[in-house]
């Protein structure tokens, strides 16, 4: 199978998102099938294809960090499209690039599939000014309500996509498929020692101390702000606590300020963009993962930080809670008190006992790999390229060719 893969943007840029793509990239060719990913670089001053991945030109958009926007309907880039002949199109992205997806299915006459990964609600403030989200919140709901019935099939990374896509007014089927990342890479045994110690002797990190580590894009949306709230709340001056935040975004400034104003520079360090492949001694160094987020739909970075053996506090979001199993990968929080007595909890447990929960960590990260995801992902367009070869102008009626291994519930 030729598979095009459409998404705003791709390394060198950083995001869940992007790893997401590269691991069903990497799962659909170990099984023989062809992907071109298709992207922007607001760099580009022309079309241009490295290592299987066609970069498009794009205006860079200040206000959006990362993100550029390009000309959704381009016949220079449909004829490469067309060259690759494509079985199917999958897009990840509601904008420049989703768009010029949609456009090319139909020109092509292809299947498409489109995955969600983000909830638009929590992100409108980056557009619009305060207090008018509100209004502009039923138009955010219309756009993807459209761009549902105009695809063949949907993929979601959890039961919360669901639950956003239904208050949107979208019916169509959501295959549930939730994120995963190859855990070769973050595994302890193959991560060299000397490099977790190096890291950690950078970081000034001793035996004694408890750690915490939060990677992710440094927005609003993430709430690093209240993480950094609580972590003062409870550890303020106890310099064996310490929280490292890793990555980079809009919000760095005020954060460092905040951490400032709280006098915690000893024990909060934003550490910047860290590159992808030498997060796994990052993560091998800490003790725990930390987020109070509840924006994410299935967090690839808490994925890695499993992986890695890090226990996972986050905050309660009622629909990512079956993301963690108490005492097992992790707990939930919801207050400043709760959050410390989880730490202290940690804190108190012996060298042996902490040891004893990264592998019970680990474990669990390891019953949904990347081979699984992309056998799913493989079914979907199976499916999709069914439906539409029965019915090429329209979608099956609602509940149409619904497979039993995407009930709610099943894993």
């Amino acid at each position: 199978m030729r598979v095009a893969i459409f998404c705003e943007y791709f390394y060198p840029f950083i995001s869940g998102v992007v790893t997401h793509i590269d691991t069903l990239r990497q799962g659909l060719e170990a099984e023989g099938h062809e992907v071109l990913i298709v992207t922007l670089d607001p760099k580009a001053k022309r079309h241009y294809i490295k290592d299987r991945v066609l970069y498009c030109p794009a205006i860079p958009l200040k206000k959006i960090y990362g993100y550029g926007v390009a000309n959704p309907v381009n016949l220079k880039r449909l004829k490469i499209v067309k060259a690759f002949k494509p079985d199917i199109i999958h897009f990840h992205t509601e904008f420049s690039m989703g768009i010029f997806a949609m456009f090319a299915a139909q020109r092509l006459k292809l299947p498409s599939v489109y995955t969600l990964h983000t909830m638009y609600d929590d992100y409108l403030f980056y557009i619009f000014r305060y207090g008018t989200e509100r209004v502009a919140r039923p138009a955010a709901h219309r756009i993807l309500r459209n761009l549902a019935a105009r695809v063949t099939k949907i993929i979601g990374p959890s039961q919360k996509v669901e639950a956003y896509m239904r208050r949107c007014g979208v019916t169509q089927e959501i295959n549930i498929i939730p994120n995963t990342v190859d855990l070769t890479d973050f595994m302890t045994a193959n991560v060299p020692q000397e490099d977790v110690q190096a890291v950690r002797k950078q970081l000034g990190i001793t035996p004694d101390d408890v750690t915490f580590c939060f990677v992710g894009r440094l927005g609003k949306e993430k709430s690093i702000d209240v993480l950094i709230d609580y972590f003062a709340a409870n550890f303020a001056k106890e310099e064996r606590f310490k929280l490292f935040v890793i990555g980079d975004g809009p919000e760095k400034e005020q954060l460092a300020y905040q951490i400032e104003h709280l006098g915690l520079e000893k024990q909060i360090k934003l550490l910047g963009r860290i590159e992808h492949e030498d997060l796994p001694a990052y993560y091998q160094a800490f003790s725990l993962f930390a987020t109070a987020s509840l924006t994410e739909m299935n967090s690839i970075s808490m994925l890695e930080a499993t992986a890695s053996g890090l226990y996972v506090l986050q905050r309660l979001d009622i629909y990512n809670r079956d993301q963690i199993v108490s005492g097992v990968n992790g707990d939930v929080f919801t207050t400043p008190a709760e959050f410390g007595d989880i730490v202290r909890g940690y804190a108190g447990k012996t060298p042996e006992e902490r040891q004893a929960l990264r592998k019970s960590v680990s474990a669990y990260a390891a019953l949904y790999g990347p081979k699984e995801f992309t056998e799913k992902v493989l079914d979907v367009y199976q499916r999709a390229i069914e439906t539409y070869k029965h019915n090429p102008k329209g979608l099956p009626k609602h509940g149409a060719d619904k497979p039993a291994s995407h009930k709610k519930g099943k894993k």
